[in-house]
């Protein structure tokens, strides 16, 4: 399918949908072209491009600015840069119902979940290989439930629509929470049944660990609603069991280093269940690489090598802690492309850097997620005080502990210890570094990567908590932990001593240990808001570690998007979420 039938069909779905659906101004002003009408979804190249088509919205959210504001920001994980960005959601006294972030997350959620009811509906009699076909229906569903989970996480009680909407409308209705997560659990169950065992051409289309990964999810959080039923942690674990005890059958198992999982060139490595496909195929970049035109506001580029990015170029040689030594007002960075650009919208908090990362003796996540030495790179060579800096030599070094003036004089480069952190100045995260570009500023290439199999091992370590078997949970946590302890460069009894230590007993497993846990494993991946909604901690967390006098009780719900209300004109109005 070539790019040009992409983007129409994706207008006709624009077209067709209904204002319950979109809550979007501009669904009335779309073109209607004729020779792609809903019948289309019925034809072989109708059936793949729906497909893709709602694939491609996941560009929207993962690696948008918008949407990193609403998963990472306003936890105990990360605080605001220096940077020009978005205070809102650090500080929560400011979401509204008008925040096109959050109407994006609506709108772009219904736009997919039509293509998809839409495939669902024609795509049975579509004249293609039946096998294919199969295949196609099933990530149909998985791809539908998976927007309506981000949809019922994100506001509670949503509208919920199983059939292909061809005639606007202005009546809508919220479902309960709980029809919805029905809704999703069907799906989710049908296409476990149905789709591959490994996912091909690549990770970016769903096969069975990822449906099995969200199905376990799906259920995890259920569990913890207000919708709750009695087997959901059972079923969550369970389900995520199934993965872990058969990952050799789909293919998949934990990365021995976890400086691999998120190496640049490994997205598809064997740890990885899901991704959003991009490359500089213009078909999948939608970056600056291809000035396409349906992202011209950037909305769909993946920036995410951007957002964490510490303002290393304004590192002067400052020797502070060296008495009566000079200061030296020169940087000793350029911009460039190994160190990124330096947007510095996130930086992690004292909770990161000095609880969760506590222990960096065993534990090797923290070097391995936080980049802590910058190698020269100026064309002309800086004199410090003590000595000469050239091309190779260490500029800047995060040791992450204090220091002493003799390690200063000792050291040629600028030393930033912690007590020297600022909101410009700080680690820089590197798990979306991203080097193959073609310009320092340019927007990354690389595929995001949504699910991966350690989380599933958290995710059913969460369950069995909630379940009241810490036994189990232990081993779970245990087989991260463990990994987390292994060093290229160690020796095999160093590693295995380190494995050691780093092993939990089961009175340890605890939901407040796990969730030390999830940053230490997956800090910046944007999960943690919704981990936090989830265990129903967020306001606890915040309190402990992150105080926010902005934050109330109702922030654990985004608000219903003001476009949706104002466009249901016909029926009872369309309520928003308490405290909005």
């Amino acid at each position: 399918m070539t790019i040009n039938r992409k983007l129409k069909l994706s207008s006709v779905a624009l077209t067709l949908m209904a204002l319950l659906s979109t809550s979007c101004q501009s669904v009335l002003d779309q073109e209607f072209r004729s020779e792609l009408g809903p019948e289309f979804f019925a034809t072989a190249g109708g059936l793949e491009g729906g497909i893709t088509a709602s694939y491609s919205i996941m560009r929207f959210f993962w690696g948008s600015e918008g949407f990193t504001y609403t998963a990472n920001a306003g936890t105990d994980e990360s605080i605001l840069g220096a940077s020009d960005g978005d205070r809102t959601y650090f500080e929560y006294a400011n979401i509204l119902p008008s925040n096109g972030n959050i109407t994006g997350i609506w709108n772009n959620a219904y736009q997919a979940i039509n293509n998809l009811n839409g495939v669902l509906k024609f795509g049975p009699s579509a004249n293609i290989d039946a096998a294919r076909r199969t295949t196609l229906l099933a990530e149909a569903k998985f791809l539908r439930a998976f927007y309506y989970f981000e949809l019922v996480k994100t506001f509670g009680d949503v509208p919920l629509s199983l059939q292909f909407i061809d005639v606007p409308t202005t009546s809508a209705a919220r479902a309960p929470i709980a029809d919805v997560y029905a809704a999703i659990i069907k799906d989710l169950t049908e296409a476990i049944q149905e789709l591959p065992n490994t996912a091909t051409p690549s990770k970016g289309r769903a096969a069975k660990p990822a449906a099995l990964h969200l199905l376990s999810k799906v259920y995890l959080t259920r569990g913890w609603s207000a919708a709750a039923q009695p087997t959901d942690f059972q079923n969550a674990y369970t389900t995520a069991k199934q993965l872990i005890d058969n990952q050799a059958t789909y293919g998949v198992g934990l990365e021995q280093d976890f400086a691999n999982v998120h190496r640049e060139g490994n997205e598809y490595g064997k740890e990885v269940l899901f991704v959003v496909d991009r490359n500089t195929d213009p078909s999948y970049a939608e970056s600056q690489f291809n000035n396409s035109p349906q992202i011209a506001n950037g909305n769909k580029e993946n920036r995410s090598n951007f957002f964490w990015v510490s303002l290393y170029t304004n590192a002067l040689n400052v020797n502070a802690g060296i008495s009566g030594a000079p200061n030296n007002t020169i940087a000793v960075m350029d911009r460039d492309l190994r160190n990124g650009r330096p947007f510095r919208r996130f930086r992690p908090t004292n909770y990161t850097l000095n609880t969760a990362f506590g222990d960096r003796a065993n534990d090797s996540r923290y070097f391995k997620t936080f980049q802590s030495a910058w190698i020269f790179n100026r064309t002309v060579p800086v004199t410090t005080s003590r000595g000469t800096l050239a091309v190779g030599d260490t500029a800047i070094w995060m040791p992450g502990v204090e220091v002493t003036e003799a390690q200063r004089r000792a050291f040629k480069g600028v030393i930033i210890a912690p007590s020297q952190y600022t909101a410009d100045l700080h680690p820089t995260m590197t798990k979306y570094a991203a080097v193959n570009r073609l310009t320092v500023n340019e927007s990354s290439y690389r595929p995001y990567i949504l699910f991966r199999l350690a989380d599933t091992y958290l995710l059913a370590a969460e369950a069995y908590i909630k379940d009241n078997k810490p036994a189990e949970a232990a081993t779970l946590i245990n087989a991260v932990r463990q990994r987390a302890a292994y060093r290229a460069t160690n020796t095999a009894a160093q590693n295995t001593a380190a494995a050691a230590a780093l092993t939990i007993t089961p009175a340890q497993a605890t939901i407040d240990f796990l969730l030390d846990e999830r940053t230490r494993e997956l800090y910046g991946e944007y999960v943690r808001w919704q981990d936090l909604v989830r265990t129903q901690t967020l306001k606890t967390r915040l309190e402990r570690y992150n105080p926010t006098p902005g934050f109330r009780d109702f922030h654990v719900l985004r608000p219903i998007p003001q476009s949706q209300i104002d466009l249901t004109t016909t029926g009872p109005k369309f309520p928003q979420n308490p405290g909005y």
